[in-house]
């Protein structure tokens, strides 16, 4: 088993700042249109807003009159039904891995587009906690592994929930590992912040029967490069790159996803 190097950097993360969810603060002085699609093995959906002047404060405009729709290669066009608050679905709708998807969203006069190939899915292993001691302090890790898709260049985001709740994420990409099994350790908490329980720190502690659930999404390179952007959007003070023609923000994703849970407990916690 070939394990990556992604711990070190993430105890350094965690003193830092957490990524906790997929969050995006747009940041706009006149209002701009936000798509956010996406068709994955699961599901096909599709959110249309509209940002507020930086002014008004407040969140995004949901959109319910845009014409939205995908396209396959072969050119089969899917055209997506808005069910309420921005939301545009398509019930069976489900990728095809190989696959690539056009989207397109049409609203007062203007045009979106944005173009993702749907990789195929990796499969994921069962979820384990252990205890680390890093630069003093004694870390609650979660660690994960799943099989890298051999032969290609491969890109993948994981999201961790913990009781439906987003809880961590973060991209990365298989450059030196093809075809292994890559293993990940991700921080969750101090056994400090957990005895003493204070309340900035509960976004991070874990309790007693708390479900994880772990989604591994394989993403293309687009994907990727957007969802990169987004980390670094946040402490640049800026939007992420582009993903969409026509001057939208926002972005739209092909991916397969793989999911495994587990249980949080104290008494199942390995030692390293």
């Amino acid at each position: 088993m070939k394990r990556s190097n992604y711990l070190a950097a993430a105890v350094i993360f965690f003193f830092c700042a957490c990524e906790k969810e997929i969050g995006i603060d747009y940041r706009s002085v006149t209002p701009l249109y936000v798509v956010e699609g996406r068709i994955t093995n699961e599901t096909t959906e599709v959110l249309v807003t509209l940002t507020r002047d930086m002014e008004d404060g407040g969140e995004a405009l949901p959109q319910d009159q845009a014409l939205v729709s995908l396209t396959t290669g072969s050119g089969d066009r899917y055209d997506l039904p808005c069910d309420s608050g921005g939301f545009y679905r398509a019930t069976g709708l489900r990728g095809t891995a190989g696959e690539t998807y056009t989207l397109t969203v049409e609203a007062d006069g203007a045009r979106f587009v944005s173009r993702s190939t749907m990789p195929g899915p990796a499969p994921i292993q069962e979820p384990f906690f252990q205890w680390l001691k890093v630069m003093g302090q004694k870390f609650v890790i979660l660690t994960f592994s799943f099989e890298d898709l051999p032969d290609q260049e491969n890109y993948y985001c994981y999201r961790v929930f913990r009781n439906g709740e987003n809880y961590r994420w973060n991209v990365l990409h298989d450059r030196g590992n093809d075809g292994q099994t890559i293993t990940l350790d991700l921080v969750c908490m101090t056994e400090k912040m957990a005895s003493e329980n204070k309340e900035e720190d509960w976004d991070d502690i874990l309790y007693e029967g708390d479900r994880i659930e772990i989604e591994l999404q394989t993403i293309d390179q687009r994907t990727y490069d957007y969802l990169f952007s987004v980390g670094l959007s946040s402490s640049a003070n800026t939007n992420p790159i582009d993903n969409f023609s026509g001057g939208c923000l926002g972005y739209f994703a092909a991916y397969s996803s793989s999911r495994t849970a587990t249980v949080f407990s104290y008494d199942e916690i390995l030692n390293p």
